[in-house]
């Protein structure tokens, strides 16, 4: 039997979008004007980065922390600090 895919609430999609943003922003003010450099030179799967950043996808904590790995020294609390839930 095939898993249904979880509808996710308005509240959910606005943080994703929101966590997309931070993303964007952190990728940006690293240098990386484009999300497909950033993430091949990253060793992360491009697509899939894309839709992390445009917050199309539930991403999960495990690959977040494997994200902000690869910004030097940024930590969960740092990455959250100004996204409002």
């Amino acid at each position: 039997m095939a898993k249904r895919k979880k509808e996710l609430t308005d509240k959910e999609n606005d943080l994703l979008k929101a966590i997309g943003a931070e993303l964007e922003k952190l990728r940006k003010n690293s240098g990386y004007t484009n999300y497909e450099n950033f993430a091949f030179e990253k060793g992360i799967n491009r697509s899939q980065y894309g839709k992390y950043e445009a917050g199309n996808v539930d991403i999960q904590i495990t690959t977040l922390l494997k994200i902000l790995g690869k910004f030097d020294g940024m930590t969960l609390q740092q990455f959250f600090k100004n996204i409002d839930y």
